[in-house]
C-alpha cells in the first residue's frame, strides 16, 4: 500500500469518527427535551377530598370556582368546598339522586349500579340566586332550576336534559352560558351515536359526517360574536386514504336564529377548521388529538399584545407516545374562517378549495342581523361546505413543548397568565400546569420568543397514584397552588418549590417566575409572599447564576473586601462594619477544605461554590467534538511526518519493504544484538554477468540482477538471520 493511500485511509477513518460524533450531537438537538429541573417526589403538600362514596366512582368535575368557593359535581350531589382547605359546607350542598324507577330502568338496559346514578355535569348561575343544574339521571338526562331561599336551594322546575347533559358521565362534553343562552356540545342518545352542538332550538345536522364525525368535545369559549368549540374527530376529508383523527375548532354565531323554511332548527353559521400542531419539516410530525385547552389568555408575546389559547395535544393511542403543548392565536383562528371553503365534487374526488367567485353573498358562516331571512343558496352552501380549507397554525409555527414517553400522555392544562418578574424590565411569563394520564402534573414556564419557541420544565410532580389520569386542573389562590381532579379524588396541591432551594444558584437556576432569591434573608422565597422586590434576584429567561455574585450568601472576591477595608483611614478606629468584615474573612480562611465530611456543607459558601462546578449536557458534547477534532489533527500530522521521512529515504521502495526497513532500524546498531557478521560472497556465487529476466506466476517479467546496493541489503539480511 502506498503511503499516500495509507494516509488517505487514516484520514477517512478519523473523519468518519468525527461525523458520527457530530451527527449524534445534532440528533440530540432534535430530540424532545426530556429534562426536568426539579423532581418533587414526596416534596409537595396537598389536601385531598374523596366525597361521600366509598367506591371512588364519583366522576368529579369542577362546576364553579371563585376566590373562596369550589362547587364540585359528583355522584348525586354538588359539593360546596372551601378553596383554602377543602372544608365541606354541607348546609350549602345540593343532594339530587335519581328516582328509583329511573335507576331500575337503567339497570334493565344493561348498565351497572354505579353507572345508574345521577352524576351532575352542568351547573350555571343564570341570575342572582338561581341555578341551572343538569345531571345524567341514570342515563336519562334531566335539568333543574334551583332558587336560593332562606339558606337552602329549592327546586323551581324540572325539564328534559337531552342535548344539554350527556347520558354517560364518561362522555366528553362541554357547555358555556352567555347572553342568557346555554350552548352545549354533547350527545343526544343513549348509545352516544348522535353528537351535536346545541342551543335551544338549534342544533347541528343529524347524521351528517361533514358536520360532526364521532367527535370528542374538549372545551368551549366565547370570543366576540361567536362561540368556539374545540374537539377531535375522525377526518372526513381523509376517508379516501384511511382513518385518522384531526383536532378541530368550530364556531357558531351567538345570535343565530336558524334558517328559513326547513332550516328553522338548524345552525346557519356552523363551520369548522383543523388545528395544526406539528413539528415542521419536509414531512411534518403531527400531534393530531387535542385533549384539553386553557381559557383565552391575553398577554404580551413577541413584544406585542395577543390573545392566545393553549392546547394539549397527543399522538394516537396506537402510535409512538408523544404529547405537545401548542398555542393558537385567536386572530389566526378568525383569519382561517375568512379563508376559502373545502369542497368535494364526488364521493371519490379530492377535497379542493372553492374559488371566491362561487361563494354566495353575504358570506356563509358569518353573523347577520336576522338569519331567518337569508337566501336559500346561502343556507344550503354552509350546510354542504362547513369545512374550511386552511388549518389554524400554531403560534411560533411549532409546539412550545414536546414530550415523548411510553409512560404518559397529556390530559389537562391550566395557565397562570403573565406572571411578572421581580425587576419589571423583562416581559411577564405564562406558567403552565400540565396533567398526565399517569397521575403527574408538570410545571412549565413559556419562554417562547420571536426567534425560538420553547418552554422550560420546572418540575415533575407525582400528584395521584400511577395509572390515575388527571381529568381537570384549575388555579387556586397563591403562587403554585392548583386544584387537580381525577375520577374519584380531588386535591389541592401546592407546586411551589422555592423553600427547597438552599442556595442562590439553585434558586435562580430553577427559573420559576414564582421564586426569587432574597439577598437580605439569604432565602429562596415565593414572590407573592414578599412586599418589596428591592432585594430579590431572579433570571427566568436564562437561569444565569452569575447574578448571585451580588448576594450576601455567595463568596465575594477577596479584592473587593480588601478595598472596602482600606477605604477607611489608618488613624481612625475601624467601624463595626469593618470589624464584622474582618471577622468574616478570618472565618472564611479557617474553613476546612474538605466539604465531604462537613455536616454544614449545604450551608457553607465554599462548599456551595465547589458543588456549582457541574457540566451540562451541551458542554459535554462540545468537549467530545473538540477532543475528536484535536485527535484527528494530531494523528494526521504525526502519520504524515513519519511516512514522509521514510518515503524520502527510499523513494522507489514499496511500502511493505519500507516497513521492514523501519523494523530493522529500531534495533540499536551499537548493542550486542547487532554484531557485524562477515558474509562469504563466494558462497553466494554472484556473477558479474546480468541474469536473464524471469517470469513470475502472473506472467510478468522480473529483473533478478543484484546490484551493489542489493548486496548490501543481503548482507544486512544475513546478519539478522544469523542472530535469529
Amino acid at each position: 500500500m502506498h503511503p499516500s493511500a495509507f494516509l488517505s485511509l487514516k484520514f477517512h477513518h478519523s473523519f468518519s469518527l468525527f461525523l458520527i460524533v457530530y451527527i449524534a450531537h445534532i440528533c440530540q438537538a432534535w430530540l424532545p427535551d426530556t429534562s426536568t429541573k426539579f423532581n418533587s417526589a414526596n416534596k409537595i403538600s396537598s389536601i385531598s377530598f374523596t366525597g361521600n362514596s366509598s367506591n371512588n366512582d364519583d366522576h368529579f368535575i369542577i362546576l364553579y370556582q371563585d376566590q373562596e368557593t369550589l362547587l364540585l359535581g359528583g355522584r348525586n350531589r354538588i359539593y360546596n368546598l372551601s378553596i383554602f382547605d377543602f372544608t365541606e359546607r354541607k348546609k350549602s350542598e345540593i343532594f339530587w339522586p335519581s328516582l328509583e324507577a329511573h335507576g331500575q330502568l337503567c339497570i334493565l338496559k344493561g348498565k351497572s349500579e354505579e353507572e345508574c346514578q345521577n352524576y351532575i355535569r352542568v351547573m350555571f348561575n343564570t341570575s342572582p340566586g338561581k341555578l341551572l343544574v343538569c345531571g345524567t339521571n341514570s342515563f336519562k338526562p334531566l335539568c333543574r332550576n334551583y332558587v336560593y331561599k332562606n339558606g337552602n336551594y329549592l327546586v323551581e322546575k324540572e325539564s328534559e336534559g337531552i342535548g344539554v347533559c350527556p347520558y354517560d358521565p364518561e362522555h366528553n362534553s362541554t357547555a358555556i352560558y352567555t347572553n342568557g343562552h346555554l350552548f352545549t356540545a354533547t350527545v343526544a342518545d343513549f348509545s352516544g351515536g348522535d353528537p351535536l352542538i346545541y342551543r335551544e332550538p338549534l342544533r347541528t345536522e343529524l347524521s351528517d359526517l361533514k358536520h360532526l364525525n364521532a367527535p370528542n368535545f374538549v372545551s368551549s369559549v366565547t370570543y366576540g360574536d361567536y362561540i368556539y368549540f374545540f374537539f377531535r374527530e375522525t377526518a372526513v376529508e381523509f376517508m379516501n386514504c384511511g382513518k385518522v383523527i384531526y383536532s378541530r375548532v368550530a364556531r357558531v354565531c351567538k345570535h343565530d336564529k336558524g334558517g328559513p323554511h326547513q332550516s328553522r332548527s338548524k345552525w346557519t353559521s356552523f363551520s369548522k377548521a383543523r388545528l395544526n400542531c406539528s413539528v415542521p419539516g419536509e414531512y411534518p410530525f403531527y400531534f393530531d388529538e387535542i385533549q384539553a385547552t386553557s381559557t383565552i389568555i391575553e398577554g404580551i408575546y413577541n413584544e406585542k399584545t395577543s390573545k392566545i389559547i393553549y392546547g394539549a395535544l397527543t399522538t394516537p393511542d396506537n402510535a409512538i407516545g408523544g404529547s405537545a403543548i401548542c398555542a393558537f392565536q385567536m386572530n389566526d383562528i378568525q383569519e382561517v374562517f375568512k379563508g376559502p371553503f373545502k369542497h368535494q365534487e364526488s364521493i371519490n374526488a379530492n377535497w379542493l378549495p372553492i374559488p371566491d367567485n362561487k361563494i354566495p353573498d353575504p358570506r356563509p358562516g358569518e353573523c347577520v342581523r336576522d338569519s331567518r331571512i337569508l337566501p336559500d343558496a346561502n343556507v344550503n352552501f354552509i350546510k354542504t361546505h362547513p369545512l374550511m380549507e386552511k388549518a389554524v397554525p400554531s403560534y411560533h409555527g411549532r409546539p412550545i413543548l414536546i414530550r415523548v414517553s411510553l409512560n404518559y400522555r397529556f390530559t389537562a392544562i391550566a395557565v397562570d397568565p403573565q406572571v411578572r418578574t421581580v425587576n419589571g424590565k423583562t416581559l411577564p411569563y405564562d406558567v403552565i400546569y400540565i396533567g398526565t394520564d399517569d397521575g403527574k402534573i408538570l410545571k412549565v414556564v413559556n419562554l417562547a420568543t420571536e426567534q425560538s419557541s420553547k418552554a422550560f420544565v420546572i418540575s415533575d410532580n407525582e400528584v395521584f397514584p400511577k395509572g390515575t389520569a388527571v381529568k381537570q386542573i384549575t388555579l387556586a389562590v397563591g403562587y403554585g397552588r392548583v386544584v387537580a381532579v381525577s375520577k374519584g379524588e380531588i386535591k389541592l396541591v401546592t407546586i411551589n418549590h422555592c423553600k427547597f432551594m438552599a442556595t442562590c444558584s439553585e434558586c435562580i437556576e430553577l427559573r420559576d417566575p414564582h421564586c426569587a432569591w432574597d439577598q437580605l434573608r439569604n432565602l429562596c422565597v415565593s414572590v407573592d409572599a414578599v412586599t418589596s422586590f428591592r432585594y430579590l434576584v431572579q433570571d427566568v429567561a436564562r437561569g444565569d447564576n452569575s447574578k448571585c455574585k451580588v448576594s450576601t450568601n455567595e463568596k465575594e472576591p477577596k479584592k473587593e473586601i480588601d478595598d472596602t477595608i482600606t477605604s477607611n483611614s489608618i488613624d481612625e478606629e475601624p467601624s463595626s462594619s469593618v470589624k464584622e468584615l474582618s471577622l468574616q474573612i478570618e472565618n472564611r480562611h479557617s474553613e476546612p477544605d474538605d466539604c465531604s465530611n462537613d455536616i454544614n456543607a449545604d450551608v457553607r459558601t465554599g462548599c456551595n461554590q465547589i458543588r456549582k462546578n457541574e457540566f451540562t449536557t451541551g458542554t459535554l458534547w462540545w468537549g467530545i467534538i473538540v477532543a475528536a477534532m484535536i485527535g484527528m489533527f494530531v494523528g494526521f500530522v504525526g502519520g504524515y511526518c513519519v511516512s514522509r521521512k521514510f518515503y524520502m529515504q527510499y523513494p522507489n521502495t514499496p511500502f511493505i519493504e519500507q516497513r521492514n526497513h523501519l523494523d530493522r532500524l529500531n534495533v540499536n546498531q551499537n548493542s550486542f544484538l547487532a554484531r557485524p557478521k562477515n558474509v562469504n560472497l563466494d558462497v553466494l556465487n554472484v556473477s558479474s554477468d546480468p541474469l536473464p529476466p524471469k517470469k513470475d506466476n502472473l506472467g510478468s517479467l522480473k529483473n533478478l540482477n543484484i546490484t551493489n546496493e542489493g548486496i548490501k541489503r543481503l548482507t544486512n539480511v544475513g546478519s539478522q538471520l544469523e542472530d535469529i
